[in-house]
């Protein structure tokens, strides 16, 4: 009876240990690599609260301390307003614009917001620039927080290591570049 309690002791203890040890470190990576198979590809793989320490020390010259000028409104239209809608929304294809050189869409997919934006092939034969960003909405509402004109990039890397996992893809005819967020310390 004895060792049945220290047993039962023993997983209690264990299962709130599990549970009380925090998320996994979350990790942003960046990979480069050159379409034509020459040198030059980039990895970079740096844990979110590194970035998020290194963001005040770029020279304020390049940026302010974290923070970006925006237009809060474009067209008119505020940004912040639009994100809310979208996010009491139920998940579907917002916007969706064809035009003769490009398609873009802009959806909503659980808690992430998905951006598409597909250069056409050009009569030359070039393939188009194509563009796919996947973030989750309280990213992008951490992003604009603030009611100044300002995207602050701070408050951003701080919800990304919250929130879940981001995603970008910007592929061209010279190169690939992809920009995301995990649990692993590599971006194999």
């Amino acid at each position: 009876m004895t060792r049945n309690i220290f047993q039962a002791v023993g997983i209690l203890f264990l299962s709130a240990a599990s549970l009380m040890a925090g998320p996994p470190e979350r990790w942003i990576h960046v990979r480069v690599e050159n379409a034509r198979g020459v040198s030059g590809n980039v990895n970079i793989n740096v844990p979110i609260e590194m970035a998020s320490a290194v963001l005040p020390l770029i020279p304020a010259d390049h940026q302010h301390h974290g923070k970006f000028s925006l237009q809060a409104s474009v067209n008119g239209m505020d940004l912040r307003a639009m994100l809310d809608a979208v996010r009491k929304s139920p998940d579907n294809v917002f916007v969706t614009l064809e035009q003769h050189d490009k398609e873009v869409s802009v959806a909503k997919s659980g808690r992430n917001l998905l951006i598409k934006v597909a250069e056409k092939s050009s009569a030359g034969g070039h393939l188009g620039k194509t563009i796919a960003i996947k973030v989750p909405i309280p990213v992008v509402q951490a992003l604009l927080a603030n009611n100044s004109d300002e995207v602050d990039i701070g408050a951003g890397i701080r919800a990304l290591a919250r929130e879940g996992d981001v995603d970008v893809t910007v592929n061209s005819e010279k190169e690939t570049v992809r920009v995301w967020t995990d649990t692993r310390t590599t971006s194999d």
